[in-house]
Parts: C-alpha cells; sequence; structure tokens
C-alpha cells in the first residue's frame, strides 16, 4: 500500500513538473515577443515569472543574460548565463543548445577582456556543433585580438569553408 501510495505522489510531481515546464516555456516566449517588440520591462518580467514557475528554466536565464548584455552589465550576463548552462545539462539538453549557450558566454567573456576564458568557450562550442561557421568567426576574431594571426586565419578559412561571406571578406583582408 505505501509503495503505490509514494509511486502515485511521484505521478503526480511529475506531472506537475511538466505542466511547470510547459507554462514556464511559455512564458518565455511570450517574453520575447515583448522584447521582438521592445518592451523590455514586460519581457523580464516575464522572464521572472517563469523562473518563479520553473527555477531550471535555462531559456529564461539565456533571455536574461541577453538584456544584462544590451545593459553592458557583463557580470550579471555571465551570472545569467552560466545558470543557463547548468540547468541545461542538468536537463541533458542537445549539444546545440549547450554550444549556443558556450558561445553566449565566450562573447561576455570578450567584452569582459579576458580573452582565454572567451576562446576556451568557444573551443568547447565548436568542439559540440563544428558546422556553425560563426562560432569559428568569432574565434577568429577573439583569436586577431590576441594576436594569433594564424589561428585567426585558419578560424576564417573554417567559417569560409562553411559559407560564411563575411569571412570570406575578412580573409581576404588579414590573411593575405
Amino acid at each position: 500500500m505505501m509503495k503505490k501510495l509514494i509511486f502515485t505522489y511521484f505521478i503526480f510531481c511529475f506531472t506537475l513538473s511538466l505542466f511547470g515546464q510547459g507554462k514556464a516555456n511559455k512564458l518565455v516566449e511570450k517574453g520575447n515577443e515583448y522584447l521582438v517588440s521592445q518592451n523590455i520591462s514586460k519581457a523580464e518580467d516575464c522572464y521572472d515569472r517563469a523562473l518563479s514557475i520553473d527555477s531550471m528554466c535555462f531559456e529564461a536565464y539565456i533571455q536574461k543574460s541577453d538584456l544584462e548584455i544590451q545593459k553592458s552589465q557583463f557580470k550579471k550576463a555571465l551570472e545569467f548565463i552560466n545558470l543557463a548552462k547548468k540547468y541545461a545539462e542538468v536537463k541533458n539538453e542537445d549539444n546545440e543548445s549547450i554550444a549556443h549557450i558556450l558561445s553566449i558566454r565566450s562573447f561576455i567573456y570578450f567584452n569582459l577582456n579576458d580573452y582565454q576564458m572567451a576562446v576556451r568557450d568557444m573551443d568547447s562550442a565548436i568542439s559540440l556543433n563544428d558546422q556553425n561557421s560563426g562560432y569559428f568567426f568569432m574565434r577568429a576574431l577573439i583569436r586577431r585580438m590576441n594576436s594569433d594571426v594564424k589561428g585567426c586565419c585558419s578560424d576564417l578559412k573554417k567559417a569560409s569553408n562553411l559559407g560564411l561571406e563575411k569571412a570570406k571578406e575578412s580573409l581576404a583582408l588579414y590573411c593575405k
């Protein structure tokens, strides 16, 4: 009897959790709509409400990080993107999602002038998704800032081969 009661309670909690996740995701989508229309305060409110429903809603943390980036509050953005990465990993999200989070964190580190961490995160993003030309292009720019011309040119060539037009232009400009 006790096992049946525990099992029923587990199913109830699991169902409630799924319902909460769905509602949180809808709030994130609504927040994104507000963001597109430049209603930042309503967008932020939606993301906060999503997190009050599902504290592991990594999509809301990504969006909150983006809002902080727009305000040039990079340390606060780093806090949010680290939470996004943590919860995306807990939820076993796909490599593409984790790579996207790492690319955002790389951008944040870049803006904090921590080029070594920026390159490290782009290395990780590329190891998870080596078909994203933007990742190679971003790493090329970071390497250029570090005076790593050879690495920059190598990444520009890869981004160009993956079809990124801007990389072709940069390759011609920087890697003669």
